[in-house]
This record gives structure tokens, sequence and C-alpha cells, in this order.
């Protein structure tokens, strides 16, 4: 299918395709900063061919997704990708919208940014399992009013090595205990608690 797209003639629009570790396109153009495409999943792709569209001139940038994972990376990739409007078609059907990860962005501010793809994942994703009785509503409302937690989330979102974690360790049971119970002063307390209130609690 990609060597059939590829060989699609059109006019005023570039059509790029990757066929195994090359990368293909409608029309002749350089596509170094795309190839050889070693990328596994296609969320953070797409932020490739972004920074390749901006390299060659495009100010205004709309990505079509159904995914979260890729509207969280949007936000976070606007200021490093120096884009005047990156847009996101999100979702199909009746719960389809357009969304602004520019301006997002620019309301969260730069740390929150950053700090935005750890707390996504930390808070359950596809490959990571979610909190148990918390959605990301909990999560996203715990963060606003411990502020603190966001220092851990932009270091372990730029530098998530096993020391790393255990700097951040103390913060994220903090910020965990308060995700359950905001009165609570540590873990094993929230935890007891919990199992008196029949409350489920995410370890055993």
């Amino acid at each position: 299918m990609s060597l059939k797209t590829a060989s699609v003639s059109t006019e005023s629009t570039q059509i790029i395709v990757t066929h195994h570790q090359d990368v293909l396109c409608t029309s002749l153009r350089m596509t170094t900063s795309l190839a050889p495409c070693t990328q596994e999943e296609a969320d953070t792709r797409m932020f490739l061919h972004v920074s390749d569209a901006v390299n060659h001139g495009h100010s205004k940038v709309m990505i079509h997704t159904v995914d979260s994972d890729v509207l969280v990376l949007a936000i976070a990739a606007v200021q490093q990708l120096i884009v005047d409007e990156l847009w996101i078609a999100f979702s199909s059907g009746k719960s389809f919208r357009y969304l602004p990860a520019h301006e997002i962005a620019h309301a969260l501010g730069p740390e929150k940014c950053i700090a935005l793809p750890f707390m996504h994942a930390f808070s359950g994703c596809d490959t990571v399992s979610c909190f148990a009785g918390r959605g990301k509503k909990t999560m996203w409302n715990t963060w606003n009013i411990f502020d603190e937690v966001t220092t851990a989330f932009c270091a372990l979102a730029t530098n998530p090595d096993p020391d790393s974690i255990c700097e951040q360790l103390q913060l994220l049971e903090r910020f965990v205990v308060v995700v359950y119970d905001r009165t609570s002063t540590d873990v094993k307390n929230t935890r007891y608690q919990g199992q008196r209130s029949n409350q489920r609690w995410p370890y055993s």
C-alpha cells in the first residue's frame, strides 16, 4: 500500500509514507530528517513529521487522532517545535472536535507542559495500569492542589533513571496519598483507613 500511495500523482499536496525503514513522498523533496524510520510507535513518529513540516516553512499544523496520548504529547511538544499553531482534530463522530494544543500549552505554562507526559503515564495509559478507583480527572484535580509534585513530574519526564526515581519518591508517595485521602499523612495510614471503609487501594 505504501508504494502505491507514494506513486499517486498530486499537484499541491504532498503525501509522505514509510516503507519499512524508508520514507517515500509523492513529490521530490528531502526526507533526511525522517529517514531511516526507526520509531516503533506512531504516536511519537507524528511529531517527527510535525518538526519536518515546520522546517519546510509550515507554521500551522494539524494532527488527526483518536488517541489521548497524542494530544498529551502535542501539548508537551509545542514549545520545542517552534510552531505558531498546532491543532489536534480529536476523536470522531459526535465527539469530534478541534483542540488548539498551542493555546492549551500556553495556559498550562512551560513547567506543566514538561511534566504532563509523566503525569499522564503515571496516572494510567496504554501500557501502565491506572490507580484503583481514581481516574484522570481526580489525578488532575489533585495535581492542581498539590503543585509541589510538578518538580518530581518534570524530573522524571526529562531524566527517568533509577537515581532520579529515588530522589523524587517521597513527593510521588505524598501525591498518591493525597489522591486517596487529602487529610492523611502517609501511605500506611491511608491504606488502613481505606481498608476500614472498604475503599479500593492500588497496592496490597
